[in-house]
């Protein structure tokens, strides 16, 4: 089946650069530098090595399917049955996830910025927006988020930028603190999130124009390669500012916004933070409800695929409100339970699909 909306290469690149490193710039910080302290940088770099593994496997499937994405190549490697099976723990896994972003979000509002504010509020504004923008379809969110990225680029890089008479590189020293097993365990952390994010992102490779330049694989791993780097600095940016305070710090990036002070002219830009937070947030959701809608009717042949949007999206929203009572259980959550999930719901069956996919010798190229 082909796609109707198409967008170019450079688009796919920026839109998988996004998808990667969009809400993890704010919040992957405080997890990997809880677990592994100085190493966290380290961890972060592991677990991007490991992220190229995975694009590697998901590259070499849609080079093998172009016109199809995971979902549709499943059905064609192990059947119905092997795509429902496959298709429905996605589908639970991503349902999950969403509602993960979107509760850590609300949480962050209501702990740090609109403490009166209720969660449902901001749960609700973020998910309705986000559903508009994936029923505009994949043409209208390329063009949005191409803009979008650089904005909130500028944001981290601005707030780092303006701490460097903050910087104390002596807080790095020891980088091994407690061995290496924090920072195996900090990678493991990373392979659930946000590198295990690369698999979800081959529903939408199918939307690449078909004049598919050649370098295109080559940008897809440059680009993985700068998501390892631009989130390592980050890392390493928060500990020479923060020193021994960051490991008490949920958000380390908030909290380099607020000692910010040049004069009476800029001071206190944390509410610039939040801006940037809102806007990565806002683009991972609108990405993620659209693999789920995908996944959903692609799985079960639906054919308008815009009627499912407002449905998926109610049920991240319900998710997001119930599923957690408070913000340890969240954490619980991303730490604990996530990377469990995408090895089994998620990596294993796109181990198994490349596994099956290696012995049929039909390739279903584009003409």
């Amino acid at each position: 089946m082909k796609n109707k909306e198409t967008i170019s290469t450079w688009q796919m690149i920026l839109l998988f650069q996004a998808f990667i490193t969009g809400s993890s710039i704010i919040n992957i910080q405080g997890p990997f530098i809880g677990i592994a302290e100085n190493g966290a940088w380290i961890s972060l770099l592991l677990a991007n090595a490991i992220g190229f593994f995975i694009l590697a496997l998901v590259l070499w499937l849609y080079e093998k399917y172009p016109d199809l994405s995971y979902i549709q190549y499943t059905k064609l490697l192990l059947g119905k049955g092997g795509a429902y099976l496959f298709g429905i723990a996605l589908a639970l896994l991503l349902f999950q996830i969403t509602a993960n972003i979107t509760h850590g979000m609300g949480q962050f509002f209501s702990t740090s910025m609109m403490k009166q504010t209720p969660l449902y509020i901001f749960h609700f504004l973020i998910l309705f927006v986000a559903a508009l923008t994936v029923k505009a379809g994949i043409e209208v969110m390329a063009r949005m988020f191409h803009g979008i990225l650089y904005l909130i680029l500028f944001i981290i890089s601005f707030i780092i930028l303006l701490n460097l008479t903050h910087f104390h590189p002596e807080y790095l020293l020891p980088v091994l603190p407690m061995g290496w097993k924090p920072i195996l365990h900090g990678a493991y952390i990373g392979f659930g999130f946000p590198y295990m994010d690369i698999m979800y992102f081959a529903m939408i490779l199918p939307y690449l124009k078909h004049n598919m330049d050649k370098p295109f694989k080559r940008w897809m791993y440059l680009g993985l390669f700068i998501n390892g780097i631009v989130l390592a600095i980050t890392i390493v940016a928060s500990i020479m500012i923060l020193g021994p305070m960051v490991l008490t710090e949920k958000f380390p990036i908030f909290q380099i916004a607020r000692i910010i002070q040049i004069g009476e002219i800029i001071q206190r830009v944390e509410s610039v933070f939040g801006m940037a937070l809102i806007i990565a947030s806002f683009m991972k959701i609108t990405m993620m409800l659209f693999i789920i809608n995908e996944v959903v009717t692609q799985l079960f042949d639906i054919q308008d695929k815009r009627v499912m949007v407002f449905p998926n999206t109610l049920l991240v929203y319900l998710l997001s409100l119930t599923m957690y009572h408070n913000e340890i259980e969240l954490g619980e959550s991303g730490l604990i339970m996530e990377t469990i999930l995408a090895f089994f719901l998620a990596f294993l069956p796109l181990l198994i699909v490349a596994i099956r996919g290696f012995f049929v010798k039909e390739n279903r190229g584009r003409n």
